[in-house]
């Protein structure tokens, strides 16, 4: 019978048993008291901006009930005291590279510790941190790893998520049950913080995907480093779900203080849901890919959009009935009831259409065409499909069966981003950078399109273009001050238009 670690204290920690902590695969050197297991932990710190963070936090470690060796990986010589390793020295000429310092130091001293820590120089983590992780490996299967999330307090005193934000949500059909414990997977991977076993290492080294020169994909340089365990080395990250604050850590900095909008009881919303699909009384659907592979994300579906004026704007007062494409968390169709209407959402999935659902929309859930289907025969008074046709790899064809929603002389609302603005043509001619691979949907999963391209699939689908907006322009500063250029479609970033179905 397998014995969990004990957090508390002031209890004396048990033996963990041979085969618990390395997700199936059985681990001898974790066959010891739990405060006599080696555990190696690697801090990336550049500069001094964090100098007291990071002397905090090495407090910290030294002070938890676990045979601790603590290395930090700085670009400059750091004096943190006799009992820390620091390792000066850039894996590239790029400041950047830092985080991926740590690799080359697990690998050589795979055989030496039972656990491999790696943080940033301002991540606060609890000894209660590592023993949730102890517990969880126990229960998971052999290729997944328990990943953590970050959290920063606002000056109002709430917890607010870091790693929720923009494209990033929970995979619904993900959630399962581990022995007592319930997990899902997040898309965002990163933490700038994440644990191993050492039969996780080895086998994430022996993968081939570990051990790679400093390199960034989707992510930027410190991400990738952060995340190589889970993207590129046979593992997936999975959150507990049912245990949460378990899995929180603080980031100290509160450098999103501000910027990032989900705070901790709404992303409870959405884990109350998971446990609603891990016991199978809501369903696990998602309306279309909607991930970007470009480099960075960029051109993304967010799931939290704010409303946008212009849109709203452009929305009839007289609509009654709405129809909404892919909706996130509902602001923007919270926005329109209080103007009178009923709306009607398909959501991105169903998981933040659980948290649509809960401010009064009306949630349609399933994937895109089965969703449509059901839809059919009702038509609405105005149809929304905000920053979604790009991620499609028919643009035309969604158009074409969402054109039959909208009723004569109803409207259509749709946005997206501005692909023939003059800078990105020009990159896209010369296939630079974020553009190598935007014309191939294959590969970047973006199908280039805007009012131009969509004009001839909008008439088949006997809508009309009544008013097109160009908008968020190109920005030039000169020293202080900021000059905004508008040159309709050759400097807007994004476009909006309004289509009426012909009577």
């Amino acid at each position: 019978m397998r014995q969990a670690i004990d957090p508390n204290p002031e209890i004396k920690s048990p033996v963990v048993p041979k085969d618990s902590l390395c997700g199936g695969g059985g681990d001898p050197s974790l066959e010891t008291p739990a405060r006599t297991l080696r555990v190696l932990v690697a801090i990336a710190s550049y500069g001094v901006k964090h100098l007291e963070f990071l002397k905090e936090i090495i407090r910290k470690y030294q002070a938890m009930r676990l045979d601790i060796n603590i290395v930090v990986l700085s670009e400059a010589p750091k004096d943190l005291g006799p009992s820390v390793e620091v390792i000066v020295g850039l894996p590239t000429k790029n400041p950047w590279s830092l985080p991926f310092a740590h690799k080359a130091v697990f690998a050589q001293r795979a055989d030496q510790y039972d656990l491999f820590v790696y943080t940033e120089d301002d991540n606060d983590v609890s000894e209660d941190n590592l023993h949730a992780f102890l517990e969880l490996t126990a229960q998971l299967n052999p290729d997944e790893i328990a990943g953590f999330l970050r959290y920063e307090i606002y000056p109002s005193g709430e917890w607010f998520l870091d790693e929720v934000f923009g494209q990033y949500h929970w995979k619904p059909d993900s959630v399962r049950r581990r022995g007592d414990h319930a997990v899902a997977e997040f898309t965002n991977e990163h933490a700038g913080f994440y644990i191993l076993t050492r039969s996780q290492l080895k086998r994430a080294i022996a993968s081939g995907g570990y051990l790679v020169p400093v390199h960034e994909g989707t992510y930027g340089l410190p991400e990738t480093a952060a995340t190589g365990a889970y993207t590129h080395s046979g593992f997936r990250k999975v959150i507990c779900i049912s245990s949460l604050e378990r899995f929180l850590i603080r980031h100290m900095d509160d450098k999103y203080v501000g910027l990032h909008d989900v705070s901790l009881p709404l992303f409870k919303e959405q884990i109350h849901t998971l446990n609603q699909i891990a016991s199978r009384t809501h369903p696990a659907t998602s309306l279309a890919d909607m991930e970007s592979k470009i480099r960075h994300c960029r051109w993304h579906k967010s799931y939290y959009e704010k409303p946008d004026e212009s849109l709203l704007r452009m929305v009839p007062r007289d609509a009654k009935q709405i129809l909404s494409i892919g909706c996130g968390w509902g602001q923007t169709e919270v926005r329109l009831q209080e103007r009178g209407a009923q709306v009607t959402a398909l959501p991105l999935d169903s998981v933040i259409g659980g948290v649509a659902a809960r401010r009064g929309i009306k949630v349609v859930y399933g994937a895109l065409n089965e969703a449509l289907d059901s839809l059919a025969p009702q038509q609405f008074d105005a149809l929304i499909l905000t920053n979604f046709l790009h991620l499609q790899p028919n643009p035309a064809q969604v158009v074409a069966r969402c054109g039959r929603l909208v009723r004569p002389g109803g409207s259509a609302i749709i946005s997206g981003p501005n692909f023939d603005r003059l800078s990105w043509r020009i990159q896209r001619a010369l296939r630079y950078g974020d553009f190598r691979d935007i014309t191939r949907f294959e590969k970047g999963g973006i199908t280039v399109c805007g009012p131009r391209s969509l004009a001839r699939p909008l008439r088949q689908a006997g809508l009309k273009v009544a008013a097109l907006e160009w908008l968020n322009h190109a920005v030039f500063r000169e020293k202080a001050n900021c000059a905004r250029m508008r040159l309709g479609g050759l400097t807007a970033r994004d476009w909006l238009l309004l289509a009426r179905r012909v009577v």
